[in-house]
């Protein structure tokens, strides 16, 4: 009996340690292997910034205290996307970095570069290092009405801030084979233009595409709308003629002429025909000159009272000629072909000339033609299965055009 209690107090025993260590001698979760640790959250930090004229990368990391290494891997890593050795000012960047340990060290997680308004540069840190790839950026776009008329210029017209100079340009290029935007602008003439607006964030970036555009020079009205064919954008008349000509109206493009001068009340250029020769552009010394239309260099250098001088071969026998230059681009050579609009050569005084001017000639078939009487050939128009849809695109942009589209953000000036 006294055997049997013996035993049975041993059991009671031994049961009363297993519950005893089972309820105050347990391991907590956090001593297993494997069971999730909680541990301090990594300190992370953006910087970002503008950069400034003649600044590199290399200062910004030397600034902010950050890791040269890193910049070098994170340059090669990016170097087949964009070469952030040249980059360029005014643009933005944000570097994103942490501190795993909570240490003073800094280590890059991924890069930012605004490219340009279209385009940033992405660079992220993986397992295996940085990777690079080239993002659009995504714009909600709006549509606004533009509209002014001409006092003394265009530029002082429509605004000299950066986004509204660049709309002008564009305009001047969409209608430049039927208005030398140089010489022929007349104080009363008139736009009308439906464009994009960009936004991003609720914050205006600017302006986007010309969609429609009316222009009226000397008492004479045009118009031009764009459409899509073949993938390309291009501009055309109600009718559905390009806009583009085989040849430019004046090879001094108002893009390159205008931002030269500060936006002066009167332009400095001045166009002189000369019978049976061609036409005299008495312009600064140094002004791009702009190819005309399509063709191939037939020849490029001295050529006696000519000076220096360029001589573009264009389809259907027309030649230009672009005389007493200041000296030729390089790479603008005999056989070279170009494209219109290409910057060949340069303002100047070479040869007989008595200052600074552009000597421009047209010649179909070894004649000399008049550039400002010649009918220039259209490139292309739409073609007739896609004019229904040409039709119905024009029907509503005019419609957008004289109302105002989302807004008229812009008054007349």
């Amino acid at each position: 009996m006294k055997k049997a209690l013996s035993g049975l107090l041993l059991v009671l025993i031994f049961f009363l340690a297993f519950y005893l260590n089972s309820l105050f001698g347990r391991e907590t979760p956090t001593d297993f292997p494997g069971h999730p640790v909680s541990l301090p959250f990594p300190e992370i930090t953006e910087i970002t910034g503008i950069i400034k004229k003649g600044e590199t990368l290399s200062e910004i990391f030397k600034r902010h205290e950050l890791d040269m290494q890193t910049l070098y891997k994170l340059t090669r890593a990016s170097r087949k996307v964009y070469n952030l050795i040249r980059v360029k000012p005014n643009r933005s960047y944000v570097i994103s970095t942490l501190r795993p340990d909570g240490s003073e060290r800094k280590e890059i997680k991924n890069f930012r570069y605004s490219i340009d308004d279209s385009h940033y540069l992405k660079v992220i840190k993986g397992p295996k290092g940085f990777t690079a790839e080239k993002v659009r950026v995504t714009y909600d776009k709006h549509q606004s009405v533009i509209t002014g008329t001409i006092k003394d210029n265009l530029i002082n017209s429509i605004g000299n801030d950066r986004e509204h100079v660049r709309i002008a340009f564009d305009m001047a290029e969409i209608f430049e084979s039927s208005i030398d935007f140089v010489t022929e602008l007349r104080q009363g003439d008139s736009y009308r233009l439906l464009v994009e607006e960009l936004w991003l964030n609720g914050v205006f970036k600017g302006y986007g595409k010309i969609l429609a555009a009316e222009f009226t020079n000397n008492g004479k009205t045009y118009d031009a709308y764009g459409f899509k064919v073949n993938g390309r954008t291009g501009y055309y008349d109600s009718k559905g003629s390009s806009l583009k000509k085989a040849l430019m109206r004046a090879p001094l493009r108002f893009r390159y002429i205008s931002s030269g001068f500060t936006y002066r009340r009167k332009h400095p250029i001045l166009k002189t025909y000369r019978a049976h020769r061609g036409i005299d552009y008495a312009a600064p010394r140094g002004t791009p000159v702009s190819a005309a239309g399509n063709g191939t260099v037939r020849f490029a250098g001295w050529n006696g009272g000519y000076g220096k001088l360029v001589i573009i071969k264009h389809p259907n026998g027309y030649e230009t000629y672009y005389g007493h230059l200041s000296r030729i681009k390089k790479g603008t050579r005999k056989g070279k072909k170009v494209s219109q609009g290409d910057i060949i050569a340069y303002v100047g005084s070479t040869g007989l000339s008595t200052g600074p001017h552009l000597h421009y000639s047209i010649k179909r078939y070894g004649k000399f033609l008049n550039p400002l009487k010649i009918k220039l050939p259209r490139n292309r128009t739409v073609p007739a299965k896609l004019m229904t849809n040409f039709q119905n695109r024009v029907k509503s942009l005019r419609a957008e055009l004289q109302q105002g589209g989302d807004k008229e953000r812009i008054a007349q000036r």
